[in-house]
């Protein structure tokens, strides 16, 4: 439409392997595609497969958020804007608010903020929020229930836009189609505790103690990657265990799984989920969160208590001793999937936030930035 949304600045800290930088990053290459003029700026880069930065305008600012310097890089930046301002400056990490402010500020340009996790919405302090923020998008209703009770809510929007990723045409063979191959059982995603890998590892060996030959895959890095190969090997599960780094393809190592575990302590949603299951991968997941509103046990997914390694192998072997089942669930899965939590429906919403929250701002009168228009905001480390 002519008259629709033109220009999207998207913020973030550093992407990284996890979901939701997937998120932000699936956003921007859909926008560019939509001929929306997409900026990402970032404070810097992790282990990240590359091919998910093909069709990005993408920019790395790591002293974003240090102190002095941050100021001299958002002048920079303002500089850059202010004779064809964004529509909607949209904030990916909350770490960053006070730098989204000034910018939003100074442009006149309207702000929103995503939250994808419960500790990120249980963090927001709104009573310090800007003028110019107009929306808090949540990844799922658990995360928005965790944003704190205050009186500035009553000015703010709040949004409920569930992640989308691509989904593949067809189920192929099937997982666990192939008797002779040692079956895959793998997690992927940042190694935290709250993700529960240790968990996995014990699940794992029940596995094996009871007869079952298999190949483990933990995709990600963290600071909990040592204390995994040290339970590992104290399981004598090391022969059988391949750790990959964030930065080889997502989509080969999830494509090598026959079996998707989630087994987080609490979870925003799942996107990395949501790519195994888009890919026809059978998933079980932890009853938490977002989880629920994606998995229904025995149809879409198998759904176990958090932090129970025992329940987790049990619902292993359920998958591993009938591969019927087994296919049967992941091709649930994948269509709910195309159906519910595609990229395209995505898209769709957060476009039509944005144009809503443009068209607002056109409304009203303009505001004339402060007279410190040089000066940058308070920066602080996130």
């Amino acid at each position: 439409m002519a008259d629709g949304v033109q220009r999207i600045l998207l913020l973030d800290g550093e992407l990284s392997f996890r979901g939701s930088s997937l998120m932000t990053l699936r956003l921007a290459r859909g926008l560019e595609k939509r001929e929306v003029d997409t900026a990402l700026v970032c404070t810097g880069l992790g282990p990240l497969d590359t091919t998910l930065l093909q069709g990005i305008r993408l920019h790395q600012i790591p002293g974003l958020a240090v102190p002095l310097w941050g100021k001299v890089v958002l002048r920079t930046l303002f500089r850059d804007m202010k004779k064809q301002p964004p529509d909607v400056i949209h904030l990916h990490d909350p770490r960053l608010m006070s730098q989204a402010r000034w910018l939003s500020e100074q442009l006149q340009s309207p702000l929103v903020i995503s939250v994808s996790d419960h500790a990120e919405a249980a963090g927001l302090r709104l009573d310090q929020a800007p003028k110019s923020l107009k929306a808090i998008i949540s990844v799922s209703e658990s995360v928005q229930s965790q944003i704190p009770e205050q009186a500035k809510l009553r000015e703010i929007e709040q949004r409920v836009i569930l992640p989308g990723v691509t989904v593949s045409e067809h189920c192929g063979a099937g997982p666990l189609s192939d008797p002779k191959r040692e079956p895959v059982v793998g997690m992927a995603g940042p190694l935290e505790i709250i993700k529960g890998a240790s968990f996995f590892l014990r699940a794992c060996h029940r596995v094996v103690e009871a007869g079952h030959d298999i190949r483990i895959v933990i995709a990600g890095s963290g600071p909990e990657e040592r204390s995994l190969r040290q339970l590992a090997n104290s399981l004598e599960l090391l022969p059988r265990l391949t750790f990959v780094d964030g930065g080889v393809s997502m989509k080969a190592y999830l494509s090598a799984m026959d079996i998707f575990c989630l087994p987080s302590l609490q979870q925003g949603l799942g996107v990395m989920m949501l790519e195994a299951m888009s890919l026809g991968r059978p998933v079980i997941a932890s009853g938490v969160g977002g989880v629920l509103c994606v998995i229904e046990d025995n149809k879409t997914g198998l759904i176990v208590p958090p932090s129970d390694s025992r329940s987790l192998a049990d619902r292993m072997l359920e998958l591993l001793n009938n591969p019927e089942k087994t296919k049967a669930i992941a091709c649930a899965g994948r269509e709910l999937v195309r159906s519910q939590f595609n990229e395209t429906r995505m898209l769709d919403e957060y476009l039509q936030l944005y144009q809503e929250i443009r068209d607002r701002q056109k409304r009203q009168p303009a505001v004339v930035p402060m007279a410190r228009t040089g000066r940058g905001p308070e920066t602080h480390k996130p």
